[in-house]
């Protein structure tokens, strides 16, 4: 005699694929969310150094305009370097704007850069000089310093640059030989 087989029902699953696929759906979410946090921090990382060069550029034009005034390296005129700053130089500023002013004015637009007054750091007496006349000619080293503020942030960044002028002796105001 035969038996008679029970009817097929449905099989009972373990549910392995199902596991898989929500392992793999976490491993992928993650790996989506780390593309993410990495891509905004270069973003941030960029606009950083994107503020700095546009910082670094505003102090470079406020010391280049100082350097073309020579009042500012006149051993007659040269304000105490301990007075803060000498001049508020606006950098890109619209029309109208006053371009340089004196603190504690403040610039209304573009970017606020504070020149200190020139600082004479050094001085060497030029090689040759002059076969006509008695007097000598010095190299004299300027300093000057420009701290940029930032609009935006209100950070703040200090930048130095040195210049040297060929200038009459003893026209190197501070400066103890």
């Amino acid at each position: 005699m035969r038996r008679a087989m029970p009817a097929a029902g449905p099989a009972r699953q373990s549910g392995a694929t199902l596991l898989i696929a929500l392992i793999m759906l976490v491993v992928l979410t993650l790996f989506a969310v780390t593309a993410i946090r990495t891509g905004n921090i270069g973003l941030k990382i960029v606009g950083n150094q994107q503020s700095q060069k546009l910082m670094e550029s505003a102090a470079a034009q406020a010391i280049e305009q100082s350097v073309s005034n020579l009042g500012n390296f006149d051993a007659a005129t040269v304000v105490n370097p301990t007075t803060v700053p000498a001049q508020r130089i606006c950098v890109n500023a619209t029309a109208g704007q006053a371009v340089v002013a004196i603190p504690p004015a403040t610039c209304t637009s573009g970017t606020q850069v504070d020149v200190a007054p020139a600082r004479c750091i050094a001085a060497k007496r030029q090689v040759g000089g002059s076969l006509t006349q008695a007097m000598s000619t010095y190299e004299n080293t300027w300093e000057l310093v420009a701290t940029v503020t930032d609009t935006l942030t209100g950070a703040k960044a200090t930048y130095h640059q040195g210049v040297m002028i060929r200038m009459l002796s003893s026209s190197c105001p501070g400066l103890t030989s």
